[in-house]
């Protein structure tokens, strides 16, 4: 690396580390009030409420990521700019690309930060502070639920079970129901008034079984029963609701718990514009830098202006990244464009200003 890189290196962390402090502490402010009626209620200490504040900072520390890296583009190259100091580099036979080179070689370096963040610190620091919030905080009995009432779940091979009541603690539920189609068509169900699940084995207690038509519309037999043994593929733990926080899993992890709710039947179109995001939320830092340059090489840009791009930005990049994670779950839409679609439009313009700055230049 080149003295004059360092140096532009080093105009440029120095804002952005100032930027990084100056959101983290306001940001967890804001936490800090949003839940001051909750932590005085509950009477936490002063350092279990340091703790859970702590514990967001990674997941929030990823989110004011792509402001700060925008801000510190727009103040260094704003103050080189005014300084005369980029008009010396290119009268002096440097060119463009070795001036800004630096920076953008900085905001692919925020890119592996953020998705590092995001994949082996958030995960863990996100269970943490959700297990403070609900066991220390708001004195829960428990982070896990057992106790689950009217499931209606879509099993594998043509199955479908609707559940009253379904208890993970003593394996059993009541009011079951389980149908088994075939090509759409109704063949076979069975209900029963308790089940248990022992050895990867189900028994029905108390129950019918029937059978239907080719249609599918009448009953053809009738059997009741006092204990019948049925061999599903599922388990009782692949029965609950799975509304797991994608904040808390890797992108692994959540792609592998997509792929068996896809197997039981389970629409997953929103969580899958959330995987989505896992991937394209980082790179967000380097496509607002794209933007910040060519506003930051203006005389012109003050800081008063530079915050004032920052913001304005940050409103239409994370608005449009909310628009495109809700058509993601549209039909039509497939949820890799929406989850992409900020980064593909803001990218795109980003690339059309740097574009017309260097041929100036």
């Amino acid at each position: 690396m080149t003295h004059l890189s360092k140096y532009i290196a080093r105009e440029y962390l120095r804002p952005f580390l100032a930027s990084m402090a100056i959101l983290s502490i306001l940001i967890l402010l804001a936490d800090f009030l949003e839940h001051l009626d909750k932590f005085m209620a509950s009477e936490a200490s002063g350092f279990l409420i340091v703790q859970y504040l702590l514990a967001l900072l990674p997941f929030r520390s990823v989110e004011i990521l792509p402001v700060s890296a925008l801000l510190a583009a727009l103040f260094c190259l704003g103050t080189l700019s005014r300084q005369n100091e980029i008009t010396a580099m290119l009268s002096g036979g440097i060119s463009p690309w070795n001036c800004l080179k630096p920076v953008l070689f900085l905001g692919l370096g925020l890119v592996c930060c953020s998705y590092a963040l995001s994949e082996w610190v958030s995960p863990i620091t996100n269970s943490h502070a959700k297990k403070l919030w609900k066991l220390d905080i708001k004195h829960y009995g428990s982070l896990r639920q057992i106790r689950f009432e009217n499931l209606t779940v879509a099993g594998q091979d043509g199955y479908f079970f609707s559940i009253g009541v379904l208890d993970l603690d003593k394996n059993q539920m009541t009011k079951f129901v389980a149908d088994r189609f075939e090509d759409g068509v109704l063949r076979n169900q069975w209900s029963a008034e308790s089940v248990e699940w022992k050895g990867n084995v189900w028994y029905l207690n108390n129950g019918v079984e029937r059978s239907f038509d080719q249609e599918g519309m009448e009953i053809v037999s009738q059997t009741p029963f006092d204990v019948k043994v049925l061999h599903f593929k599922e388990s009782i733990k692949d029965l609950v609701p799975h509304n797991l926080d994608s904040d808390e899993m890797t992108y692994k992890d959540f792609n592998r718990h997509l792929r068996r709710l896809r197997v039981l039947g389970v629409n997953t179109r929103r969580q899958e514009v959330e995987l989505h995001l896992k991937l394209a939320f980082p790179w967000t830092s380097f496509v607002v830098i794209l933007i910040g340059i060519p506003f930051g090489f203006q005389k012109r840009s003050g800081k008063v202006r530079a915050i004032g791009v920052a913001l304005l930005t940050a409103f239409f990049y994370f608005g449009l990244m909310q628009f495109g994670r809700a058509i993601g779950q549209k039909d039509w839409c497939p949820p890799l464009m929406g989850a992409w679609m900020a980064n593909i439009i803001f990218g795109t313009v980003g690339i059309v200003f740097f574009s017309r700055m260097m041929k100036r230049s």
